[in-house]
């Protein structure tokens, strides 16, 4: 099939995937979704997981039952997720089947071609990257969720300063590599929550279990699940710092400069070649991305000749203009587009 495939085609293949089920999905002809799956070089569940995971509330928690993407409910039949989904609205089965199930499975048709960078809808193409060139040293900058990296030593996740990880269901970084690093078995019941136990293990070894760490502090664990494609280690940046009486949080200038300079620390004592930071606090931390990226920037721009090459990578429209505007103030030149 010719790329990109149509809106109503892939609507098409994920009502067979939603009627048959994920543990029936080798046997069914799913050419459309094949298609992306292919262009993002990404199994099916984790194109799905990717891609619910840009939805908003309601949306994403019925979608996510019906697809048979919530953990446990992988080996249901069609229509108890249906049933499921449908009590998410509050409406009858045949109520959601004719009108929010319709929604559903178009938001994400759409959202596949989204994240699969479909010519004509002014995003860039998932899995490619644009070169710049700082005083000759190259950065690469991506548009895409970090976990979708591959080849790269180490990915740099934002977190609290008590190391602990976002809930896997949460639309935050901390979230998605948790999800990505941990181990599944075939009916999505979680097996092994890879990231959190490293970074307990962590806290118990040093004393500082239920204790804050110093804000800027970088923990590494291994990458879990994300070995397989080519991730050797998972840095936790502890930036972020819980703010009394609310659920917001406060990031500050000297924080993240620490963590930067911490993780080309960390990076050369373990003898890696390349990093993938984020903007780090420009999530839940709540900094602006311009903010984010002027405090990440202050400390990156005199590592950068220390041999480690830096993949900068940012997931929505704002953040990556944000990127790409930093760094040419910053005397960043444009070497074009490449792959990654």
């Amino acid at each position: 099939m010719s790329f990109p495939p149509s809106r109503e085609a892939l609507i098409a293949d994920l009502r067979v995937l939603r009627e048959k089920g994920l543990l029936r999905r080798h046997s069914l002809e799913l050419a459309a979704l094949t298609a992306v799956c292919r262009r993002l070089a990404l199994p099916v569940e984790r194109v799905l997981d990717l891609v619910i995971g840009r939805l908003d509330g309601k949306l994403a928690e019925a979608a996510a039952h019906s697809m048979g993407m919530t953990p446990g409910m992988r080996d249901w039949p069609g229509q108890e997720r249906r049933a499921r989904a449908a009590r998410v609205y509050g409406v009858s089965v045949e109520r959601f089947r004719k009108h929010h199930e319709l929604l559903v499975l178009g938001e994400l048709a759409q959202g596949l071609l989204d994240l699969a960078g479909a010519p004509g809808r002014g995003r860039p193409r998932l899995g490619g990257s644009v070169e710049f060139r700082f005083r000759g040293v190259p950065i690469l900058t991506h548009r895409r969720p970090i976990e979708t990296l591959r080849d790269v030593d180490v990915l740099v996740s934002s977190e609290n300063v008590y190391l602990e990880m976002s809930k896997p269901f949460k639309a935050t970084l901390s979230a998605t590599l948790r999800k990505a690093a941990a181990v599944w078995d075939p009916s999505g019941r979680l097996v092994d929550d890879v990231l959190p136990r490293e970074l307990r293990g962590w806290l118990r070894e040093h004393g500082r279990e239920g204790e804050a760490v110093a804000a800027g502090t970088v923990v590494p664990t291994s990458s879990g699940e994300l070995a397989r494609q080519g991730v050797n280690r998972v840095y936790h940046a502890a930036v972020a710092v819980p703010r009394a009486g609310a659920n917001d949080y406060d990031v500050d200038a000297t924080a993240v400069m620490r963590a930067v300079h911490n993780v080309f620390d960390l990076a050369g004592t373990e003898g890696w070649r390349s990093v993938a930071l984020p903007l780090l606090g420009a999530g839940r931390g709540g900094l602006q991305p311009e903010v984010a990226f002027a405090y990440v920037w202050a400390a990156l721009e005199s590592r950068l000749d220390q041999g480690l090459l830096v993949h900068l990578v940012t997931r929505s429209e704002r953040s990556s203009e944000a990127l790409t505007k930093g760094l040419r103030a910053a005397g960043a030149e444009h070497e074009g587009a490449g792959g990654g």
